[in-house]
This record gives C-alpha cells, sequence and structure tokens, in this order.
C-alpha cells in the first residue's frame, strides 16, 4: 500500500472505474431521458455538474470531510440556488457519494459497533433536525461556516497535541466515553441535517480524540455514518419535496464513481504517509497529509460561508 502502483494495478483500477462511470452515467442518462422533459436541453445546460461531483466526492470520501463541504457551497454559489434547496440537494447527492465510499472503505476498515451506535443516536439526530427543529433557512449559512471552523480547530489540536494512534479497534472503553460518544453522533445527527455535514467529522474526530484509532478506519466508519445519516435524509427531503431533480441526475453519478475510488485514493495517501507502521515508542505523528487537507478546507470553507453576506448578500 504505501508503494507506487504497478501497471497491472493501474490498468486493473482503470478498467474497473470506467465500468462504474458507464453503469452510473448510464443509468443516470436512462432516467433523464425518461422521466424529463426536453432532455437534451436538461443535459446541455448541466452536463459539467457530473465532473465536479466526482473531485467532491473523491474528496469526502478519502477524507470524511462530508461532500457537503463542497456541494453547499456549489450550490449557492455556482446554482444559485437557495441556502435550504443547496442542503436537500447535497443531502441527495450524498447518499449515492458516501454509500459508494462506505463500500470502497470496505469491512476491513469500518468499526461495526461505533457504526452502529452512530447509526442509532444520530438517526434519531437527523430526526430531529429535520422535523423537530428545523434550522431557519437564514441560519444555514452561519451553522456551517462555524461548524467548519470548528472541525478544523479540533483536529489542528489534535495534529498538534495529539499521541499517534496505533488501534484498529476499541481496546479502553468506559461509560463516561461510550456516553458522549453518542451524545456526540446525537448533536452531530442534527448538525447533518441542518447543513449536511456533521456526523462523519464527529465520528471519525472522536474516534480519533478518544478511543485512539488510526485514521483510516476513523475515516471509513465516519464515511459510513455519514452514508446512513445522508440516505436518511434523502428519504427525509424526498417525502418534504424541494430537491432539485434536474441537478441530481447529474451529481449522483459523479458521486457513485468519486465516492469508490475517493475511498481508495484515502487509504492510498495514508499509506504514503507511512501510517501503515506504528512502532512501540514512536514519536507523535503530526504529518498526515490527509489531516492537513481535512483542515485546509474546513477553513476556507467556514471562512468563505462567514463572510459571504457581506460580500453577496
Amino acid at each position: 500500500m504505501t508503494g507506487l502502483p504497478t501497471r497491472s494495478s493501474i490498468v486493473r483500477v482503470a478498467t474497473e472505474a470506467a465500468w462504474v462511470a458507464g453503469l452510473s452515467c448510464g443509468a443516470a442518462l436512462a432516467v433523464l431521458f425518461l422521466f424529463f422533459e426536453a432532455p437534451w436541453s436538461v443535459l446541455a445546460q448541466n452536463w459539467f455538474i457530473t465532473p465536479v461531483a466526482v473531485l467532491a466526492a473523491t474528496f469526502a470520501n478519502a477524507t470524511a470531510v462530508g461532500g457537503g463541504f463542497v456541494f453547499v457551497p456549489l450550490f449557492l454559489f455556482g446554482l444559485d440556488l437557495t441556502a435550504l434547496q443547496s442542503l436537500k440537494l447535497s443531502l441527495a447527492s450524498q447518499a449515492f457519494g458516501m454509500t459508494s465510499g462506505a463500500l470502497g472503505w470496505s469491512r476491513t476498515f469500518i468499526l461495526p459497533g461505533p457504526l452502529l451506535a452512530a447509526g442509532l443516536t444520530s438517526g434519531a439526530g437527523m430526526a430531529i433536525g429535520t422535523f423537530v427543529l428545523p434550522a431557519d433557512a437564514s441560519m444555514i449559512k452561519g451553522i456551517f461556516g462555524w461548524v467548519a471552523l470548528g472541525i478544523a480547530a479540533a483536529l489542528a489540536l489534535e495534529m498538534r497535541f495529539g499521541d499517534r494512534q496505533v488501534l484498529l479497534r476499541i481496546e479502553s472503553r468506559s461509560f463516561a466515553r461510550d456516553a458522549g460518544y453518542g451524545l456526540a453522533c446525537l448533536v452531530g445527527g442534527v448538525l447533518t441535517a441542518w447543513v449536511s455535514i456533521g456526523i462523519g467529522e464527529v465520528v471519525a474526530l472522536y474516534l480519533l480524540f478518544v478511543y485512539r484509532i488510526r485514521i483510516e478506519a476513523a475515516i471509513a466508519t465516519g464515511v459510513a455514518a455519514l452514508a446512513f445519516d445522508s440516505i436518511l435524509g434523502f428519504a427525509f427531503h424526498a417525502n418534504l419535496g424541494g430537491i432539485h431533480w434536474e441537478y441530481l441526475v447529474f451529481t449522483a453519478p459523479g458521486c457513485v464513481l468519486g465516492g469508490r475510488y475517493g475511498a481508495r485514493l484515502g487509504r492510498w495517501v495514508e499509506g504514503r504517509g507511512n501510517l501503515a507502521t506504528h512502532e512501540p515508542g514512536a514519536p507523535p505523528n503530526h504529518a498526515s497529509p490527509l489531516k492537513w487537507l481535512f483542515v485546509g478546507v474546513c477553513v476556507v470553507d467556514g471562512i468563505g460561508m462567514l463572510l459571504q453576506p457581506f460580500l453577496r448578500p
């Protein structure tokens, strides 16, 4: 995993990617021509969304940063949707991309116990944030910005002061740690219902900070948790209405492709960062490339979203 890919592996991955791209894009085109009026016009106007979705889903699944970090600003500024419309479309798009990514990370890295706990508590949080305490549309941008900066600060502190994570399973548990995890996931679910980001980052950071889990497993479990909440959010908003289906038909195939190979990219990048070797007594690792990429995008998105009302009311 730490070395350069071989020619045969490159050919194998490229062939598989071509099949995945062909099947997902073919399915999307079938939906487009079967259920949309003037499909050629819709295709000509929106085709560019698919390659952007590939990039967004690739990054999201390589880092456990929700695709909303890319999608919400894209939909707000690129497609000129409202904050609430952007939230709905982001959750629907993530349902495809994060599910594909969770499958790409594989059961080797996803921790079933923490994933089950996150699904139960964050699912309740999603229901609360969608139906009981929905965010006011005018607050979505501000919440998004502060959540992004908070996540960046938390991870920067972990890199500065944290010890090297060496575990691929939880070995030190307590009632306080487990209860804290459940509460954090509940809050993460509410945040995801409000701004389409939160639960993946909460799960990944809690596993890193508290349980000292290796970043590969923390990211994979966070991706799987976000996949579950995104599917739930997609179902909620499909029933409530307001999803822009003419855009989703283009984001979905891009998310499927980017999600699957973003997970592979994450494993390869972390391997190149020598996280596969954990000698006893080794010094703390502060140089994870995924962590730095994670922090950078969080900061840019957070500041941009907080400044947006002043730059473009």
